[in-house]
């Protein structure tokens, strides 16, 4: 996936990943994914907490 995302949005001068492309395609499918990923995030949440995997 990295590989991905650093060919759609490229590095700066220091060598970190930018932020966004200037696919409008690719920014709309990385849009969707974060927010499916987020989704997902909540709807397990409850379980890591609950077999200890993370403590609050």
């Amino acid at each position: 996936m990295y590989d991905i995302r650093e060919h759609f949005q490229g590095r700066n001068e220091k060598g970190r990943m930018n932020s966004k492309s200037n696919d409008a395609r690719y920014m709309e499918l990385i849009s969707e994914l974060r927010s499916k990923l987020a989704v997902l995030a909540d709807k397990i949440k409850p379980k890591v907490y609950e077999y200890g995997f993370l403590k609050e």
